[in-house]
Order: C-alpha cells, then sequence, then structure tokens
C-alpha cells in the first residue's frame, strides 16, 4: 500500500469537505488505487496542525467540528505558527492549495523546491502573468483539474487529446454558473437588478457580485485552459466585458446593489434585441491560440450554448478530430462536494504515479 502524505492549505469549505471524504472513503480508495491518504497538516490563515507521521483521528475530527462551527483552527490545542508548515515539506508530500488567495505561490514554489507535488484548486497562481506561472504548467508534479470546472473532467479532457496527438484550434463555452444563471434570468425577462440580488440571496454569487460580474473569474478558467493547451496567453490578449460599469466599482456593496437599477433598461434592450434576431443571451468565453475574448454574446436559441439552462457550465473543444461537431462536456460547474471530489481524485493521480 503507497502511503500519500497530505498538506491542506486552506480548511475551508472545500478543505474540510476534503478531508470528509478523505476519511469517508479510505476502504474504496485503497482498494481501488492501491494509495492510502494520510494527513500530515491542515492549515487555515490562523495556524497549522502538523504531526509528521499523521495527524490523529481526533484532530481530524475536531478540526471538521471547529469549521463547522465557524472556528478557526487556532480554536483548537496544538496548533502552530503557519510558518511552520514548510517543516512539512518534504519529498513525496503532496501540498493542495484549497485557497483563494493570491499569496500562496512562494510555499507553492518552496513545495516544489523540496521534491513535493502540488494539487491547486487556487485559480490565481496558474493566471498569474505568463512568466510567473509557467512553471505551475511545466512541471509533472503540478495537477489542477478543479480550478476550470470544478469536478467536471475539463482538464483531463484537453490532456487527453493533446496526449493522443490531437491539435486543439478553439476553446468555447459558458464557464461560469453564476453567470448562466443570470442569462436566464434575463431570458425570462427578469429585471437585471433583481436577477443579480437574487443569485446573491441563492449563494451563487460571491458576497460582493462584482468579483463575478466582472468576468474575471471566467477570465482566469480561459486562461487556465489556453495555457494547458499549449498556448502561453496572458491577460492583455483576452477582451473581457463587465456586465457594470466601470464608475460603480467604487461604491460600497449596498450602494451597488441599489445603484444597479439603472442598468435594468439596457440589458432588457440587448435582450430583446437578441430574442428578436432568433438568439438569446449567454455570458461566453472563447479562446484561440492567438487571443480570446469574454463577454455577454447572442447565441442562435436551439444551440447547445442557447439550451443551456440555469447554473450549469459547458465547454466545447474545437480539434483537428472534432472539427464540425465539438467535443462538448456539460454539468454542474461548482459546489463543494464535486470540487473537493475532483481535488482527491488529482491527489489520487498524483500519488499513483509515483508508484509508477
Amino acid at each position: 500500500m503507497h502511503e500519500i502524505r497530505l498538506i491542506f492549505l486552506g480548511f475551508g469549505n472545500v478543505g474540510s469537505t476534503l478531508l470528509r471524504q478523505v476519511l469517508e472513503t479510505r476502504e474504496t480508495v485503497a482498494s481501488r488505487a492501491g494509495v492510502q491518504i494520510v494527513p500530515i497538516a491542515l492549515a487555515d490563515i490562523s495556524g497549522v496542525l502538523y504531526n509528521a507521521q499523521g495527524l490523529p483521528e481526533e484532530t481530524l475530527r475536531a478540526a471538521l467540528q471547529a469549521v463547522a462551527s465557524g472556528r478557526l483552527l487556532e480554536s483548537l490545542p496544538g496548533v502552530l505558527p503557519l510558518d511552520a508548515i514548510r517543516s512539512a515539506l518534504q519529498p513525496g508530500v503532496i501540498l493542495a492549495d484549497l485557497t483563494a488567495s493570491p499569496h500562496t505561490v512562494p510555499i507553492l514554489k518552496a513545495a516544489l523546491d523540496a521534491g513535493c507535488g502540488l494539487v491547486l484548486a487556487n485559480k490565481l497562481p496558474l493566471a498569474a502573468p505568463w512568466e510567473e506561472a509557467r512553471i505551475f504548467f511545466e512541471h509533472p508534479k503540478v495537477r489542477w483539474e478543479v480550478t476550470v470546472g470544478a469536478g467536471l473532467p475539463v482538464i483531463a479532457t484537453l490532456n487527453y487529446l493533446l496526449d493522443t496527438g490531437d491539435q486543439i484550434t478553439a476553446i468555447e463555452g459558458c464557464m461560469s454558473g453564476t453567470l448562466g444563471y443570470l442569462c436566464s434570468e434575463l431570458e425570462q425577462e427578469v429585471p437585471y437588478s433583481s436577477a443579480v440580488r437574487r443569485a446573491r440571496e441563492l449563494g451563487y454569487t460571491e458576497p460582493d457580485p462584482r468579483e463575478d460580474l466582472s468576468g474575471m473569474d471566467v477570465a482566469r478558467k480561459a486562461l487556465i485552459l489556453a495555457r494547458t493547451a499549449g498556448w502561453p496567453l496572458d491577460q492583455e490578449n483576452l477582451a473581457v466585458e463587465s456586465l457594470y460599469p466601470r464608475e460603480l466599482a467604487s461604491l460600497t456593496v449596498d450602494e451597488f446593489l441599489a445603484a444597479i437599477e439603472r442598468l435594468d433598461e439596457e440589458y432588457a434592450a440587448r435582450r430583446a434585441r437578441a430574442w428578436n434576431e432568433g438568439n438569446i443571451l449567454r455570458y461566453v468565453a472563447r479562446v484561440t491560440p492567438q487571443a480570446g475574448m469574454v463577454g455577454l454574446t447572442p447565441v442562435p436559441r436551439e444551440s447547445a450554448l442557447g439550451m443551456l439552462r440555469g447554473p450549469g457550465n459547458h465547454f466545447a473543444f474545437y480539434t483537428a478530430r472534432y472539427n464540425e461537431i465539438p467535443l462538448v462536456i456539460c454539468g454542474p460547474g461548482a459546489g463543494r462536494e464535486v470540487t473537493a471530489a475532483g481535488v482527491l481524485g488529482d491527489i489520487i493521480e498524483l500519488g499513483r504515479s509515483d508508484i509508477r
């Protein structure tokens, strides 16, 4: 039985769900994959719990209970300063970046230097300027499946196409469940401001919905897909449409939510114009080897993108082999359970590669 020693960098919704899945699937993973996952460190912004031989079961259960009750790891006995995580960086260890932080790159690079593997749920290191991000795309011990499409096998499918010698010509899709929901509401003639507020109430958006409405999260996913395909694009190679004007960027969240009523007429007119032309609005990303675009796009009502409903994701790969009809992946593009399961799959795959 091969042992995978695992570091959790970030222990919020996804991290705690991943730990629960690790504990619940131990027997299945051992029998099917021949590996045993041993959590040796849990870290959040308050500190780290660390045991080189593996954290005791009672410590892991206590950490899960702490997260469930809204507490940080510092509330538990034995927590160490966050910098102590560097002691856990040893050859063969896998570090999972489960944060959404732009500040994890130094520890990620230190992990690679120490001979660790990396599994990234954090998109930001991969969407940094190419010269900073390229180490993660080119290193053989880095995996990043859930950064695009959560639990959908988007990166795995793209790698399959590349590994079998296919030539990718374009990648297109609806890559945000939040903006997919917004478009579905507009389609039903719900005012833009009401749709945004409703999406926030349902938890589809970030607490500040501008983080979704800016289009930057979709742009990061498009960049990650392009770079995985071997196209070293940068942010300036993408044309990104924000779904709110620049002058609303400096408002508080409450002020923003009040101010967007003035956008209702504009988006109603765009919906009506698209409908009268036989189209429907979707927030679409498209990348090619040269450039990309991300924005609200009229698509035929009877097309695959036009028939997409609610917060589902849709990814289409146009290749030398899949030319007239693209290879398509559809499904839920968010959710802590499917995201954590995708991370777990990457951990298992990376751990098994060490056996081979």
